[in-house]
């Protein structure tokens, strides 16, 4: 109870400030520059009338020099001997009276000065009554108390319209500056017309940009400029179209009720115009610009975030930014964009993210090295973890992460220490399963293929290479407890492990079994459909290519891993899926299985089978099963190895039944029409006759021959030149 009271005075605390602060936005944030400008403006004024003020008295020079020239004119003898029988001046018998060009002038700088003062003792009483409020607001009572009184005197700011009072200033100093403006023209045409046309030609510029700022945000409602002519103008003009729409309704209902000239969806039509409109007009100028920016493509959240990771420079940064992944992925907000498939807006916008300019890398190793530097970063266990998790968890909603990942340890398991967190921590292992069964299809499917070569890596682990380059204070996953317990829980086995070989073929078994449900729907993927943009599948296709091509360049064997594949396309997502799928099956089938029990070897049989059965089924149909056609050919040299030929059926011995495990959701995986970057080592030209195939059991790779595992990949391309369509 008492908690939720702290709850509640805590909303009512936070309630009261929010709304404070909005208010004194309102009242009082553009009240200084308003007081300054009105000011230096009024100022301005008062010199050009005290120039112009001249000009509606007579000039007393004037009137001397007349008097002057009448009096020698009437002089008995003039210079030259001649009396002057001159008229007395005109100016001595009329009353002086200033030119009309005068009185205008002084007339409109004098009405412009008033409302310059004006608008300035307004803005100075609005920033008193601003102080006012808030020091009636801000008193030291208990939450509840400054809450209700808070709402008291809110109510009698909108009751009494303030807020539109402070508009009401820009309003006055806009006329004030127009009206001084055109005496400011008529003056300069009382002194010299060539002057006068080029104030004309300034000021009629200035006007047409003031318009322009006027009417651009009533056609482009991302504008930043306003001006106090605006909203009025805005509500002019939807007035005007709610008006001729309504006319339109009327006149349509008319004919169609009298004449029958109208059909009754038009007067529909018009009818839905003029509640729109109606609705439009009743919610205002901004309202309605917010409306349009919700309706703004996915192009918002992609800029957004990008700007977000080029200001991005501090390890906890990136942190926080990679934490709020995965919310993002399944963000309501990203759901609107695409309803029938949710997840697809929030990868559309992951999948294209760069990386941050400071860490020199693309998004997913940027978080990879981040989980690194975990160990070396001075945090305590707790923040680690957090750090750690916050990492791996991001990896697996961001489109192709887990396959840039595994890709190296695919092309040498010295790589291993490339993905670290992924393969040896307990947080990984956690991940796995808290993941297991989400109902995202691209981060199921990383799952299960992370969770396949993790198992790989506790099966043979790379001593040689752990033994010497791994951190002080980290152990193997080997060696943990938790490993143990989760390659008991994900091959069904008891505390004795078998052998490796029977391990090893076990895991690749239940990683089909895994992915069964993914291979299964790959014919409704939307690329596939016949209703697919035309050539979105040789897009698809093309991606392909190029990941694969990219995993096997001399570069990316070097050690030097970069992001491929082009990530803003639509075709990057089911080409990376397919190459994911090619990546996993390439580190779980490196290995020897040759000595095997005939238990794991009858299941992989039966699997294996099951998918050739599938295979062969589709193609009888006219259907295309790319992927599980490709991986139907990745294991077929381990069944020939094995003595089971493919394709040749035999009844399996009973062994044991794969673990209780979640579904795999209907998964979105692409296929390919080939056994595209699937490597199985099927001979080992420098291992005695008899021996293992592939690398062996107990030992690493050699981090002095980083082309091994790479080697048998060509020699198995160059025999299957199709794999590498």
């Amino acid at each position: 109870m008492k908690k939720m009271q702290r709850i509640g005075r805590e909303v009512l605390r936070e309630s009261s400030f929010s709304y404070a602060g909005y208010l004194t936005v309102r009242m009082g944030a553009c009240l200084p520059a308003p007081c300054f400008q009105t000011g230096l403006f009024a100022s301005t004024v008062a010199t050009f009338i005290s120039i112009s003020y001249q000009t509606l008295q007579q000039d007393p020079n004037a009137v001397t020099q007349s008097l002057l020239t009448q009096i020698s004119q009437q002089l008995p003898g003039s210079p030259n001997g001649t009396t002057s029988n001159a008229n007395p001046s005109v100016n001595a018998r009329n009353p002086f009276s200033p030119p009309a060009t005068a009185v205008f002038v002084n007339s409109a700088w004098f009405v412009s000065l008033v409302l310059s003062l004006t608008c300035a003792l307004m803005a100075t009483l609005l920033q008193k009554w601003t102080r006012r409020y808030r020091q009636l607001t801000q008193r030291n009572y208990p939450p509840h108390i400054r809450a209700h009184i808070r709402e008291y005197f809110s109510r009698g700011a909108d009751r009494f319209h303030i807020s539109k009072l402070v508009e009401a200033l820009h309003a006055l100093l806009l006329i004030s500056v127009l009206i001084f403006f055109s005496g400011l023209v008529v003056f300069a045409f009382r002194g010299n017309t060539i002057l006068a046309y080029i104030t004309v030609a300034i000021v009629a510029f200035c006007v047409i940009c003031y318009t322009l700022l006027t009417l651009a945000p009533l056609v482009f409602h991302d504008c930043p400029y306003q001006t106090p002519l605006s909203t009025p103008l805005w509500f002019c003009a939807q007035l005007i179209q709610l008006s001729v729409f309504s006319v339109a309704h009327h006149m349509a209902k008319f004919l169609r009720n009298k004449l029958r000239l109208v059909r009754s969806g038009l007067v529909e039509r018009f009818r839905d115009l003029q509640v729109n409109k109606k609705k439009t007009f009743s919610q205002g100028m901004i309202s309605t610009h917010e409306g349009s920016a919700k309706r703004f493509s996915l192009d918002i959240y992609r800029t957004a975030l990008c700007r977000t990771l080029n200001l991005i420079d501090e390890d906890h940064e990136l942190e926080e930014f990679v934490a709020g992944i995965p919310g993002l992925s399944e963000s309501e907000a990203l759901r609107r964009f695409d309803p029938l498939s949710p997840h697809n807006a929030g990868r559309v916008v992951l999948a294209a993210l760069p990386g941050p300019t400071t860490f020199h890398e693309q998004l997913p190793w940027s978080i990879i090295q981040l989980s690194q530097r975990v160990v070396t970063g001075g945090l305590s266990e707790s923040a680690q973890q957090q750090r750690t998790k916050a990492c791996l968890k991001a990896l697996y909603y961001i489109p192709g992460a887990i396959r840039d990942a595994l890709a190296p340890y695919a092309a040498g398991t010295y790589y291993c220490l490339e993905l670290l967190p992924l393969l040896n921590s307990h947080e990984s292992l956690g991940l796995i399963e808290e993941l297991w069964g989400t109902a995202n299809d691209d981060v199921a499917l990383s799952v299960r293929c992370v969770s396949a070569a993790v198992t790989a890596f506790i099966i043979t682990p790379p001593v040689s290479v752990l033994e010497k380059f791994l951190p002080p204070g980290v152990r193997c996953i080997e060696e943990e407890k938790f490993g143990s317990d989760f390659l008991s829980k994900r091959l069904h086995m008891d505390e004795n492990r078998e052998d490796n070989d029977s391990l090893r073929l076990q895991n690749i078994v239940y990683f089909l079994k895994d992915i069964k449900t993914a291979l299964s729907s790959m014919d409704a993927v939307s690329w596939m459909r016949p209703d697919a943009r035309e050539g979105l599948l040789d897009e698809v296709q093309g991606e392909r290519r190029v990941l694969h091509e990219s995993r096997h360049s001399a570069e990316y064997r070097s050690g030097i891993f970069k992001a491929h594949g082009n990530r803003t396309s639509p075709a990057f997502v089911p080409a990376v899926q397919h190459d994911l799928l090619a990546v996993t099956l390439e580190i779980l089938t490196r290995d020897s299985v040759s000595g095997a029990a005939q238990v794991q070897r009858d299941a992989f049989h039966e699997a294996l089978s099951e998918l050739e059965t599938s295979v062969e089924t589709a193609h009888s149909e006219g259907r295309v099963v790319e992927t599980t056609k490709m991986i139907v050919d990745a294991l077929r040299p381990i069944a020939e190895k094995l003595a089971l030929r493919g394709g040749v059926t035999s009844t399996p011995q009973s062994g044991p039944e794969p673990p209780n495990q979640l579904h795999l959701p209907s998964l979105g995986v692409v296929s390919s029409s080939t056994a595209q970057g699937i490597t199985v080592t099927t001979d080992d030209t420098s291992a005695p006759t008899g021996s293992p195939i592939g690398a062996s059991s107990t030992s690493p790779n050699d981090p002095s021959h980083p082309s091994h595992s790479l080697t048998s990949f060509s020699e198995h391309a160059a025999r299957d030149p199709a794999a590498l369509v």
